[in-house]
């Protein structure tokens, strides 16, 4: 019976990667990260800019810095929150250049079969595409 392939990277090196995604997959953290491109912010700045309570921007805030992706600065009576890591946003960049890849991969498609649908239904293409949804019809073979 053939031995099991070991992963080339330790399940515990795994866990670490899918619990700074995890860090990643919340809209609201991508806002405050959108929010502190541009430099630091104390909680009061954040609440106004992302339309967050304080409350949950606080837990937000907490669970970044503690991952390592932002670090808080004691200024006064404030706190302020800066990125720490600025790989996140290479890894932003990365995901929405994918998703806006297949997003035009979609419409071009969807393109294809409207005027797939023009030519079938008409025996000939339309000079103006419709601009409405239509669903797509099965053709007898």
């Amino acid at each position: 019976m053939p031995k099991p392939l070991k992963p080339a990277v330790p399940v515990s090196i795994l866990e670490a990667v899918a619990d700074y995604f995890k860090i990643l997959s919340e809209t609201s953290r991508l806002h405050i990260l959108q929010c502190l491109k541009d430099g630091p912010m104390n909680v009061m700045e954040l609440c106004e800019a992302t339309e967050l309570g304080q409350a949950n921007l606080s837990k937000h805030l907490k669970v970044m810095a503690q991952a390592g992706v932002l670090s808080r600065q004691p200024k006064g009576t404030s706190a302020y929150y800066e990125i720490a890591d600025p790989l996140v946003f290479e890894f932003c960049e990365l995901a929405c250049g994918r998703i806006g890849d297949r997003l035009r991969q979609q419409a071009e498609t969807f393109q294809q079969l409207n005027t797939f649908q023009q030519v079938s239904s008409n025996g000939k293409k339309e000079a103006k595409p419709s601009r409405t949804k239509t669903k797509a019809k099965v053709l007898n073979p």
